[in-house]
């Protein structure tokens, strides 16, 4: 298994995992878990950004699937709300 590989599979984890308990959350509350995502996703980009000590690969492949997992559920759930 490549460094490459074991990157892509650690990002694929994190996305799935993440978009899915996210989902949930959605269909449970829409606009209470638009709220939390938006404030969660505040603090991931200041978490990305704080990266002094040096995260690596498999460090920065999760925190950029967990952004991406956010911003793909908030988008779909401000959508939602729109049309209610």
């Amino acid at each position: 298994m490549t460094v490459h590989h074991c990157v892509e599979q650690r990002y694929e984890d994190a996305y799935e995992s993440i978009h899915a308990a996210l989902i949930e959350q959605v269909r449970q509350n829409p606009a209470e878990a638009a709220r939390t995502i938006r404030k969660t996703l505040t603090s991931l980009y200041v978490r990305q950004g704080n990266d002094w000590t040096g995260r690596g690969d498999i460090g920065n492949a999760g925190i950029n699937a967990t952004i991406a997992a956010h911003e793909c559920v908030l988008a779909e759930v401000s959508h939602q709300l729109l049309k209610q």
